[in-house]
Order: C-alpha cells, then structure tokens, then sequence
C-alpha cells in the first residue's frame, strides 16, 4: 500500500499530461499554416516559369525583329530624298490617324498639305519613310504591301 499513492500520483500525471497536449484549435492553425507556405512556394514557382516564358517570347520575338530587319530590301535614310505616299484626304484628322499608325512602325510618317485653303481646295498627304534612293522606296512598298507611289519629299 505504500506504493499507492506513487502510482495514483503517476497516473494522474498521465491523465493530465495527456489530456493537456495540442487542442484542436491549436492543431488547425498549425495545419493551415502549413498550407499556406505550400501556397506561397508553389506561387514563386509560377512566377518564376512565368518570367521564364516571358524571357523566353521576348527573345524569339527579338530573333524575329532581327530576322525581319536583315532579309529586307530597304534602307531608311533621315537625309534621303525619297519617300513614299500612302494615300491623301480631304480631312485633316484622318491623315493624322493614319500617320500615326504609321508612326508606331517605321521612324517618319508624316502629313503633308497641300492645296489652295482660300478654294477649300486641300488635301492631306500622309508619308511615309525617307529611302536614299527610289528603289529602296519602291521595295518597302511593296514589301509593306501597299497602293502608293514614290515621290520626293517635301
């Protein structure tokens, strides 16, 4: 009988150790932040094939540029005497439309008036590029694939 208070007291120990670990509350908040650091991991992961395929289009599209700029049959020229007309309106605004669409892709496109503004007899000429000779003209138009004609600039 002397030992019975040892193992009422071991027991009791037991009980309480037992019953006293982890709550379930405290199990569920490890457990989510633990699925959270898996989420965290997989979204650098993504952004980082992202970024790679990114990498990866940006330098095939520059492959291509370069491709493109070497296979052409043109050269652009600032003090050329050449360039091309792409078209003429009446309307101011259109022929600024379509120069600068035209802009975002070639250096120089412009619009140039011409007519009597004391008639009403004016027109918009929208230009485009300067070519240092009338071939190089000739071949970017008709690479662009375009209705137009060579003239000399203005």
């Amino acid at each position: 009988m002397k030992k019975a208070p040892l193992l009422l007291f071991l027991m009791a120990f037991t009980i309480i150790g037992f019953s006293c670990g982890e709550s379930e509350a405290d199990r569920m908040a490890r457990e989510q932040a633990r699925i959270d650091s898996l989420r965290v991991a997989e979204q650098a992961a993504l952004e980082a094939r992202m970024q790679a395929v990114e990498d990866s289009l940006a330098a095939v599209e520059a492959a291509r540029l370069a491709e493109e700029v070497a296979k052409t049959s043109y050269t652009f020229d600032e003090a050329g005497l050449y360039t091309i007309q792409i078209g003429s309106w009446r309307s101011e605004t259109k022929a600024n439309q379509i120069a600068a669409r035209w802009a975002r892709r070639v250096t120089a496109a412009y619009v140039d008036q011409t007519g009597d503004e004391t008639t009403g007899d004016v027109w918009f000429r929208v230009r485009v590029g300067y070519f240092p000779t009338m071939q190089d003209a000739e071949n970017f138009g008709t690479e662009m694939g375009l209705n137009f004609w060579v003239t000399t600039r203005s």
